[in-house]
């Protein structure tokens, strides 16, 4: 009896202590996309993309070239040379697979070595508003962990855009779609 009680008293103070705690939540795609540098390091990729685009298509119009001139030709080739001209063809297209992974690869890691100096920034103002404010935790509602919060008061997203200057509204990439600012709330019970 004497440890039943105990374990109550434990989970009355338990209870009692987290809901002390100040919880808030704030969407950290909308405040990256506000940043002023979030524009440029998206122009730098883009314009990184675009290159390797141009190398890519310029590999298609020789593979390409190559291909109709052997169809064009092979009546008149002897088998070396069909064999040939046939090697040259896989070896252009290995090329251009190790090429597109290659610069799939290149333009990930560029893209997270642009992108790391905004995210420090951001993470440096989520903490510094959370202590201004007195918060023990900050959910971030864009990345789909919270499923209900209110819809005022406990929304810190405009406090750290504010906090590292990102009053700007975000500036979605080209061709994709912008993310809701919200994810949709449960009913309440």
């Amino acid at each position: 009896m004497k440890k039943l009680i105990t374990i109550c008293a434990a989970l009355i103070m338990a209870t009692a202590a987290s809901a002390q705690q100040k919880i808030g939540h704030l969407n950290s795609v909308e405040i990256i996309q506000s940043l002023p540098e979030y524009k440029q390091m998206s122009d730098a990729v883009d314009k990184k993309k675009q290159e390797y685009a141009t190398m890519m298509q310029t590999m298609y119009v020789e593979y390409d070239k190559k291909t109709k001139d052997l169809q064009a030709n092979a009546p008149t080739m002897t088998q070396l040379m069909q064999n040939t001209k046939m090697q040259e063809l896989q070896d252009l297209e290995k090329r251009m697979n190790d090429f597109q992974g290659k610069a799939q690869q290149d333009l990930q890691d560029y893209a997270q070595k642009l992108a790391q100096p905004l995210q420090d920034k951001y993470i440096k103002g989520v903490k510094a508003v959370a202590k201004e404010q007195g918060y023990d935790y900050v959910f971030d509602v864009a990345a789909n962990g919270v499923v209900n919060f209110p819809e005022t008061g406990s929304d810190l997203t405009q406090a750290v855009k504010t906090k590292i200057g990102a009053n700007a509204a975000p500036a979605a990439p080209a061709g994709a779609p912008r993310p809701a600012t919200a994810p949709a709330t449960a009913p309440k019970k």
